[in-house]
Formats: C-alpha cells, sequence, structure tokens
C-alpha cells in the first residue's frame, strides 16, 4: 500500500525541481541566442539576415511550384479538349519574359 506524501516529502520534491529549474536557467543565460537579444545591433542584423533567408525560400519555394505547374500543364496538353486552352496559357506564359 503507498504511502502518503507528507508536507516533507512535497517541500523536498520542491527544492529538487526548483533546482533543476536555476541549472536550466544558468543554461539559457550561457547561450549565445539569448545573448544577441540583449545587444540591439545583434538583434537587427539576426533579424535582418533571417528576413533574407525567409525572402529568399519564399522565391526558391515559388519557382519550384511555379516549374512543376508548367510541368504538369504540359503534359495534360495532349488531351484534346483542354490542350488548346493548355497550350494558350504556355504561350502567355513563355511571352511574359
Amino acid at each position: 500500500m503507498p504511502r502518503k506524501k507528507t508536507k516533507i516529502d512535497f517541500e523536498r520534491e520542491l527544492v529538487k525541481e526548483l533546482k533543476v529549474l536555476t541549472k536550466e536557467v544558468r543554461n539559457l543565460q550561457k547561450m549565445e541566442f539569448i545573448k544577441v537579444f540583449k545587444h540591439p545591433f545583434k538583434y537587427m542584423w539576426f533579424t535582418f539576415l533571417k528576413g533574407l533567408m525567409v525572402g529568399f525560400g519564399s522565391v526558391l519555394g515559388a519557382t519550384v511550384l511555379v516549374a512543376i505547374f508548367i510541368y504538369l500543364l504540359a503534359q495534360i496538353s495532349l488531351v484534346p479538349i483542354v490542350g488548346d486552352f493548355v497550350n494558350d496559357v504556355i504561350t502567355q506564359i513563355g511571352s511574359v519574359k
């Protein structure tokens, strides 16, 4: 039969958890990422680079999706009824340069 936890047991568990939490907070303070937020210019530089990467990723992803879409349209152009419409779309996309 499990014994009931007493107030002292709860206090011991609380002290153990507090020690673990204190250790984790100290580890967080040592991290370089947290140090960046304390310096405004480092934070602005980090945010700028992050924005560049997000923009580049968006453009790259959109390029891949458009290429796949055009490839699929080219495959559909073999279908008799839809083919004329698809050929017109491909012609319009090709003339946008």
